[in-house]
């Protein structure tokens, strides 16, 4: 089904993603290089905490505006079919939206009407990541009507990943003490100062000690937006500096 060039290409994508490490890193490593092999309008690979809820700051969206983001975080994640996989999916797999789902049904959900259809997104596939009968995460890509819907040589693509995939992230997890005092700090500083999921995902890389230029190219948003979002942030908590904010959420 591939050529000898795609397949030389999944070779040099799979070596460039193992050499990231970070949960943000190989999302947004692969939704950016995954355009390779499998062209995609918006895409967003998500990650899931010991509630089954979304880890905003290791999940990276990419071609979603800072509203649609939040829209889909606090209101439609609960809302996506996608959960129906989460109860009887033991291992990680690919799924087709149209194929999961019969039209009729599909577009008569809230998730397709109120969501996918004002994004002009009507087409998905992606890849529910599982280890151990634990659901990992989602790498979810969806596509407008000039794309058209996936087809089975896409599948095929996410088919041939969805193991390695599945291997980062589980390694990734392991390394990040999401229960450490740092951490906790960071989640109470948006809980307390109301933030919104994208000043929580710079919040993070902030305390990561990147620079707004880096924050820039991970979120794939441009400077401006950053700045604009850190701006907010000083607002909200009340400092003028990074040193000021960090020393609050810390010591607060």
């Amino acid at each position: 089904m591939l050529k000898e060039s795609e397949w030389n290409t999944i070779n040099s994508i799979l070596l460039d993603l193992y050499t990231v490490c970070g949960l943000r890193e190989v999302a947004s490593k692969s939704l950016s290089i995954l355009r390779l092999l499998i062209p995609f309008s918006k895409g967003y690979f998500i990650f899931l905490d010991e509630k089954m809820e979304i880890d905003s700051g290791s999940s990276v969206f990419t071609g979603f505006d800072d509203e649609s983001i939040d829209s889909y975080v606090q209101t439609f994640y609960q809302k996506d079919y996608l959960q129906y996989l989460y109860s009887f999916t033991s291992e990680s797999s690919v799924y087709r939206d149209s194929s999961m789902i019969d039209d009729k049904v599909r577009t008569e959900t809230d998730f397709y009407k109120f969501f996918l259809k004002p994004c002009g997104i009507p087409f998905g596939a992606g890849i529910v990541l599982v280890k151990e009968r634990k659901v990992l995460g989602v790498f979810n890509l969806f596509r407008g009507e000039n794309i058209g819907d996936f087809s089975e040589k896409d599948l095929y693509i996410l088919n041939i990943l969805k193991k390695h995939l599945e291997n980062m992230v589980s390694n990734a997890m392991s390394h990040e003490d999401a229960g450490d005092r740092g951490m906790f700090a960071l989640f109470r500083a948006v809980e307390d100062f109301s933030l919104s999921s994208r000043e929580s995902d710079v919040l993070k890389l902030l305390a990561d000690g990147f620079s707004n230029n880096a924050i820039s190219e991970l979120m794939n948003v441009s400077v401006s937006t950053v700045k604009k979002h850190v701006y907010n942030i000083f607002n909200k908590v009340g400092v003028n500096s990074r040193t000021q904010l960090l020393n609050m959420i810390y010591t607060k």
